[in-house]
């Protein structure tokens, strides 16, 4: 396994033990869907970009740390699924495009968790965007009634700060309730 890889798996593995210990506390604003309903919240000093069409809202932060071509972000797409359709079920049919769609992805992880009571899966993955730069993204699966989301933060597996941005982006992630 490369290094990069398992540096970034080592920062992964850190973010779950360290949770939100890791992250200052500062004050957090909230974002309620007019349409979708669903709720998250965010570092107050962040900025909604987005809040319509299949890409229901972005959140952007500031740059990670020595990365000057992106910003932190989280951003919740949704579509509607099939009745009956399990989040497993719909993070796998996702998981059979990534491949396909971005450059160099490698999954790190997946786990079963829950938000707001309801079943949810959390993936761990990096891919390398045209221009070289190598993202680091966990994105989070819920399916609430015939409404599929996924729930999506960056950063860059080159940032100085690794581990605090993904803690911070697992926060805001998990502060998602459909």
């Amino acid at each position: 396994m490369p290094r990069r890889i398992v540096g970034v798996a080592a920062a992964a593995a850190l973010v779950l033990v360290l949770g939100t210990a890791a992250v200052a506390q500062s004050v957090w604003s909230s974002f309620k869907h007019p349409s979708f309903g669903f709720s998250l919240t965010y570092p107050r000093e962040w900025e909604v970009t987005s809040d319509d069409g299949t890409l229901a809202v972005m959140i952007m932060g500031p740059e990670p740390a020595g990365v000057r071509s992106l910003r932190l972000n989280v951003n919740v797409t949704t579509d509607r699924v099939p009745a009956g359709m399990t989040v497993e079920r719909f993070e796998a049919v996702s998981e059979s495009r990534m491949g396909l769609l971005f450059n160099a992805y490698q999954r790190l992880r997946t786990d079963r968790t829950t938000v707001g009571g309801v079943p949810a899966v959390l993936r761990y993955y990096t891919w390398k965007r045209n221009d070289g730069l190598e993202l680091y993204q966990m994105q989070l699966y819920v399916v609430a009634g015939e409404r599929g989301y996924v729930v999506t933060g960056t950063t860059s597996t080159q940032s100085g700060a690794l581990q605090r941005e993904a803690a911070l982006l697992l926060r805001i992630i998990q502060t998602f309730r459909p």
